[in-house]
């Protein structure tokens, strides 16, 4: 299964200087935990609503300071056409719980770990349906 049939979309994007309090309300409003930072097609971070929290709320900071200032720099990605896998192993070496995906040097989903899981959950489903079905129907018995 490929990054592209379980990540989430759109993406929120939104430029380096946008003030964090008008990140904040963009991901309210979403109902998205992360944020891309992008300069022209080309992703110069991430913030996550965590960012938001230590790095601006318990440093003291105020809402006009720029997203640029507290997000991370350089993020991890995944490509839309790698399979799962990768993103399992990418999320297994880091500490992250979102992935940026790339395609076409641009970014088009976030795929996360709770993504993951409720995919694997509707796998997990979908193989034991059959075996419940087959459990649960009342056996005949020939005399």
């Amino acid at each position: 299964m490929k990054i592209k049939d379980v990540m989430s979309t759109p993406v929120v994007v939104v430029p380096p200087i946008t003030p964090v309090r008008d990140v904040a309300r963009h991901m309210d409003y979403s109902g998205v935990g992360c944020v891309v930072v992008s300069e022209g097609r080309g992703i110069a971070g991430i913030v996550t609503d965590r960012d938001l929290a230590v790095r601006v709320l318990a440093q003291g900071r105020d809402g006009d300071t720029p997203v640029g200032e507290v997000m991370s720099g350089h993020p991890v990605m995944v490509r839309a056409e790698d399979e799962v896998e990768v993103a399992f192993d990418t999320f297994r070496r880091h500490s992250f719980r979102r992935l940026p995906v790339d395609a076409e040097g641009g970014v088009v989903g976030m795929v996360t770990i709770d993504d993951l899981l409720l995919q694997m959950h509707q796998l997990t489903a979908d193989l034991l349906t059959p075996v419940v079905k087959e459990i649960s129907e009342p056996q005949h018995q020939s005399d």
